[in-house]
């Protein structure tokens, strides 16, 4: 089976990456858009650690053939099925070792093409490191501000169908950048994922004068942004957004809505659990008797009133901090309209780029 780098499958067309790692590894992180096909379970893995700790390498690697055999022409058939689709099928495992090898060699004496990853998942992980440590970010960034609720995920979205290059990074990062922010959205993305996500989203902007980005702080969910965008931020074209209280509070209702329709009671717990984190900041502003009051409208599953009070009373004093540290912004824009807004910024954009 043939070594190939990550670097020179970026060079190639029609690759698929075939992660043979466990599935609790896969969940953890990968190469985006990678198969798994895992040569053992969790529990397998599991166990083959125990048995490399407890007894000797050469009993684990024993242990690892005996337990891949049986599930060997199960897993070639699988990776068959890629290769008619792909030209280059690159395997790979934590470290290029006894997994991706087992099952390349068998496939290909059966006729198949296939290609190991050099290094496994950990040289990969290295190099994504690598790049954002070193990344020479040449791109002007247009920063998207704006109270919570004005929909700056939306105008991003918008100017994206525009043909305006985009960094979603609440996107990527499966959190809306809040204390409720990962409701609805499921587990959110690690700082691993992150990364390789970012780095392929800046690949594929690299030769872009201009993107559009929302302003964020260092963190975004479980992911911590690398400083040379943070820095980029601060020295690119700020845009402020306003909208009126009572769009922001039905934009947000409609966003949340559909969660709280599939599972109600699941999600006024994640409600209440959230209210819990922020109990003392929300103290400061509103007293207990405040605090007490919210936490029984979320209760009695009066939605709108709840982020019409956390609005009111925590995310707008925040973020009016936040944005005067900005100053004088390049444009300010007061619609509750979407299509307003979006026309505004690609108007702006044209006149910034004569």
């Amino acid at each position: 089976m043939e070594l190939i780098t990550y670097q020179e499958t970026l060079n190639k067309e029609s690759v698929v990456y075939v992660d043979v790692r466990s599935p609790g590894e896969f969940e953890e992180s990968t190469i985006p858009g990678a198969v798994n096909i895992p040569a053992y379970n969790n529990q397998e893995r599991s166990q083959i650690g125990k048995v490399y700790t407890q007894q000797s390498p050469a009993a684990a690697k024993m242990l690892g053939v005996e337990l891949i055999a049986p599930k060997l022409p199960k897993l070639v058939k699988q990776i068959k099925k890629l290769a008619k689709e792909y030209k280059y099928v690159v395997l790979f495992c934590a470290r290029g070792g006894l997994r991706s090898e087992s099952v390349g060699v068998v496939s290909e004496l059966l006729g198949m093409k296939l290609y190991k990853l050099e290094g496994g998942y950990k040289n990969y992980r290295h190099y994504i490191l690598n790049q954002l440590e070193n990344y020479n970010f040449k791109s002007k960034l247009l920063v998207i501000h704006g109270y919570t609720g004005v929909g700056k995920t939306d105008i991003l979205k918008e100017l994206k169908k525009e043909g305006v290059p985009v960094i979603d990074l609440e996107g990527l990062a499966n959190h809306r950048g809040s204390a409720f922010g990962d409701i609805g959205l499921g587990e959110p993305t690690n700082q691993k994922y992150f990364d390789s996500l970012l780095w392929e989203k800046l690949d594929e902007l690299k030769n872009e004068e201009l993107i559009a980005i929302e302003a964020e702080s260092k963190r975004v969910g479980m992911s911590v942004l690398p400083d040379f965008l943070l820095e980029a931020m601060d020295v690119g074209e700020h845009i402020l957004v306003r909208s009126s209280l009572e769009r922001r509070v039905n934009r947000l209702h409609n966003e949340y809505v559909a969660s709280y329709n599939s599972q109600p009671q699941e999600f006024i717990n994640k409600i209440l659990e959230s209210l819990d984190s922020i109990k003392k900041y929300i103290i400061k502003r509103i007293g207990k008797n405040g605090y007490k009051e919210l936490v029984n409208y979320a209760k009695e599953e009066q939605l709108k009133e709840v982020i019409r009070i956390l609005l009111t009373e925590y995310y707008d004093p925040m973020y009016k901090y936040s944005q005067e540290q900005w100053g004088d912004f390049s444009l300010t824009i007061k619609s509750d309209e979407l299509q307003e807004i979006t026309v505004e910024i690609i108007e702006y954009i044209d006149d910034f780029a004569l």
